[in-house]
């Protein structure tokens, strides 16, 4: 079969004269090239794309697609991402509303600039392991099911089309697949059984996390909303607070847990950093405990080592922080001993 070479610069423009592209044989975009797309296109041959391609219509995979390169959704109204197998892009650049109608996997990256993912169940938008995102807004995230694998820290990109309501996983120690969803709907609506460790829940939203792991387990991280800085979920029927912020085995993970923002009666000891990642500069917070009270804080990175020790009173401790400027990029673990009490832990990514 021929292949087709476009240079540096050059720019195929599809005629307005016909209702779609066709592409029926070996077509070959070529690293530093850009090609426009300005019509519906069917790929029933070999469409590799090295360099930048842009669909301002449909697409619709009948055959073969390999697309190391950017993969740029530009036109007017939803476009639709069709395919008779899943789709993998390594970039895709998001400026218009798109529609997956098959499952779409992310080997690089994905920079949400302009318009809505609507993805589903059977039509995933999948981040494989190590692949990630930028740019996320109310006015660009995915509407619908987003799946990630691997077990590294990830914000998954989520909203209602309208307003967006990501939520976060630490690093897992092991790789799992976990697929999460966002509803605006009233969690009262799926169970009006709330538990009296709660003072307030979350009426407006929800999300939901599933692991393809028996053994799965997620530290989850939620915006807080007015005041609601718990976590609660769906627990046999009733909501309840989430402790430690984990879901498991023992909140049924592996068939998908239910949760929501909420506030809990009881006031816990917590231990937090932010910003989180960090580039070395960060602030420690310490709640729920008396102002007074001695503690000591370890941060130690992943062999074990001490990379900050500290002890003194929580009022003392609670302060802005600077790690040495020769520890290179880590995942860290921060910890408050407290002396006739669980320590409590908090995970901390240190980037360069």
């Amino acid at each position: 079969m021929k292949k087709i070479l476009y240079s540096l610069g050059i720019c195929l423009l599809a005629s307005q004269v016909h209702a779609q592209f066709v592409n029926n044989t070996d077509f070959y975009i070529s690293e530093g090239a850009v090609v426009s797309f300005n019509t519906n296109v069917v790929n029933e041959g070999k469409l590799t794309n090295n360099g930048k391609a842009h669909f301002q219509k449909n697409f619709d995979n009948l055959s073969v697609v390999n697309s190391p390169g950017i993969a740029v959704f530009d036109g007017n109204g939803t476009q639709f991402i069709k395919s008779e197998k899943e789709l993998s892009f390594n970039q895709i650049q998001l400026d218009n509303d798109v529609k997956l109608e098959t499952p779409v996997r992310i080997n690089g990256s994905v920079s949400f600039r302009r318009g809505v993912i609507e993805s589903s169940t059977n039509a995933p938008l999948i981040f494989t392991e190590g692949a990630k995102h930028n740019g996320a807004s109310d006015f660009s995230h995915v509407k619908g099911v987003v799946k990630r694998e691997g077990n590294e820290a990830f914000e998954f990109p989520l909203g209602d089309g309208t307003n967006f309501r990501a939520f976060s996983v630490a690093r897992n120690a092991d790789s799992q697949v976990l697929t999460a969803s966002y509803l605006y709907k009233s969690p009262l609506n799926i169970s009006g059984q709330v538990s009296e460790s709660l003072e307030t829940i979350n009426e407006n939203e929800y999300w939901s996390l599933k692991s393809e792991s028996v053994k799965g387990s997620a530290q989850l991280s939620v915006n807080s909303q007015a005041g609601l800085e718990d976590i609660a979920y769906l627990k046999r029927g009733t909501w309840d607070v989430l402790e430690d912020s984990k879901l498991s085995a023992t909140t049924d993970l592996k068939n998908g847990t239910l949760f929501t923002l909420a506030r809990s009666r009881n006031i816990k000891a917590e231990i937090g950093v932010y910003p989180n990642p960090t580039e070395g500069e960060f602030f420690l917070k310490l709640s729920g405990m008396d102002e007074n009270e001695s503690i000591t804080v370890d941060i130690t990175n992943q062999d074990g080592t001490t990379i900050m020790h500290k002890e003194g009173l929580v009022k003392d401790l609670r302060k802005a922080y600077t790690l040495p400027e020769t520890l290179p990029a880590t995942e860290l673990t921060v910890r408050a001993i407290r002396e006739g009490n669980k320590s409590l832990v908090q995970k901390m990514i240190l980037e360069k």
